[in-house]
């Protein structure tokens, strides 16, 4: 009788993690960058269920017996959430006319098989953590910080393709500064005569995306430290960085919130067969009561 009341207890359990995922994703729809996540509900492992036979039900010609057992069918206990699975689809390209916003088009990527699943490899900006490990992250918004390194938002500096930081020194300011689709930063490019080189965005090809692990809210660590595409000179035509725009969160802030609302609705639903559970329980409680 109570595995109805487990089940709609998980249900409740996996509505509530799958509502946090869905309130994370709502709230940095305006994070640059931000890549949603999804929520994997999963089924626990199913059970045959069976019965005794009690009573006599053979006919001519049956081989079920008194005592034997007999298959009813198959139950499953419940669902869970196993995990979060996040989206790297590309966001919408907003042009925002900055000098250091930088976003990333990547669509032209070719796939990849990976382990024999096909999957659409990634690109990110490097960057440098607080403690010294590198970090990938779709978030384009930069500025430059006291010492002249370029930074991200969050205050993290991001890696040129020598893998160290780039910093722009002397008095150039952010509005001299050109940034092209393959990531070179040069300064002063209106003037030739004192045109200066200043690096090239590193710039993390990730094969497996689903194999990096969410550091915050819009930052991804490796396992292990990935390259950039410009090592050896390499070049990939899929990827082109675009000066002065910004790359949206890719989160579907109508469609988080219908299914926002359709979550509410299965979690009162679990909740309302609880409550069933529980009047039964009451009842059958006060029966067998002495004195009752």
């Amino acid at each position: 009788m109570l595995r109805g009341l487990y089940s709609a207890a998980s249900g409740m359990f996996s509505m509530e993690r799958r509502q946090e995922v869905l309130s994370n994703n709502l709230a940095n729809a305006q994070t640059p960058g931000f890549k949603k996540d999804d929520t994997v509900l999963r089924a626990f492992p199913k059970l045959f269920i069976q019965r005794i036979q009690d009573f006599n039900e053979n006919v001519p010609g049956a081989s079920q017996v008194l005592g034997q057992h007999v298959n009813i069918g198959e139950l499953t206990n419940g669902v869970y959430a196993q995990e979060r699975i996040p989206s790297f689809n590309q966001g919408a390209l907003v042009q925002s006319d900055q000098p250091l916003d930088v976003a990333i088009e990547d669509q032209n990527i070719p796939l990849q098989v990976v382990n024999g699943r096909t999957v659409k490899p990634t690109a990110f900006f490097a960057v440098e953590l607080p403690d010294g490990t590198v970090g990938y992250t779709r978030n384009g918004k930069w500025d430059l910080d006291s010492n002249g390194n370029l930074v991200t938002s969050d205050g993290y500096r991001v890696l040129g393709a020598d893998h160290k930081p780039i910093q722009i020194s002397g008095s150039i300011s952010k509005e001299d500064l050109t940034i092209n689709a393959e990531g070179q930063v040069v300064a002063k490019t209106n003037n030739p005569p004192k045109s200066t080189n200043i690096g090239q965005i590193g710039i993390a090809l990730v094969q497996n995306p689903y194999d990096l692990k969410r550091h915050g809210v819009n930052v991804y660590k490796s396992d292990n430290q990935l390259p950039f595409i410009q090592d050896n000179g390499g070049t990939n035509p899929g990827v082109a960085l675009h000066q002065g725009f910004i790359e949206q969160s890719n989160v579907d802030a109508g469609q988080t919130m219908t299914d926002m609302m359709s979550t509410v609705r299965a979690y009162e639903a679990n909740q309302k067969v609880i409550s069933a559970y529980n009047q039964t329980l009451d009842q059958l409680y006060s029966v067998g009561k002495i004195n009752g």
